[in-house]
């Protein structure tokens, strides 16, 4: 299975996605190692009667933000889930829409293969004489300027559709036989 044009550019916003939730997951766990030290700090300090109001303020600004920083990085996990769900449902109906398409295709070429099967049968049926076209070999008599000539019908192109031609018939010694001779002379000056 391919990925398509939509899960490869879900795909891609994913990874940039990801790269900047690691970056700040990172942040954070910096942010929560300093508030340990100053934790530790401020037993210390206080234990030995100094003043922590400064590190205590301290303290709350730098776990204030680990905790926005965590729940930047929860909503954009859950952003990063629905869009790759929403993109995973669009692959399928992309999918499902290439895969009618291509069935219908199929049912096409299967179509013309029928058809062409057809007519090769057609084809073989005629070039082996089990058909009989209409009006082959039938013989007629026409005039032709003042002369009874025979014609008989035939086909002469090998179509899967017939095609009648009227041709001559050939003259048998009994018939009779016209000519036409003309004499002409030209004088050509120059």
């Amino acid at each position: 299975m391919a990925l398509s044009n939509v899960m490869t550019r879900s795909l891609i916003s994913a990874s940039s996605s990801m790269k900047q939730v690691k970056a700040q997951h990172a942040i954070k766990s910096q942010m929560d190692g300093k508030a340990g030290v100053l934790e530790a700090e401020i037993k210390l300090d206080s234990g030995r009667g100094g003043d922590v109001t400064k590190k205590k303020e301290e303290l709350e600004h730098i776990q204030k933000k680990a905790t926005e920083i965590g729940q930047q990085e929860m909503s954009q996990l859950s952003e990063l889930n629905s869009n790759m769900n929403e993109a995973a449902k669009a692959d399928t109906e992309e999918q499902k829409q290439n895969e009618r398409i291509e069935k219908q295709r199929e049912k096409k070429r299967a179509e013309r293969r029928e058809q062409a099967e057809q007519l090769q049968e057609q084809i073989a049926e005629k070039a082996s004489g089990n058909v009989q076209i209409p009006g082959e070999g039938e013989e007629k008599q026409i005039t032709v300027a003042g002369v009874e000539v025979k014609t008989k019908s035939a086909s002469t192109y090998n179509t899967s559709v017939p095609h009648i031609d009227e041709r001559v018939a050939p003259t048998t010694p009994s018939e009779v036989s016209a000519s036409i001779s003309v004499n002409h002379s030209l004088d050509i000056k120059t």
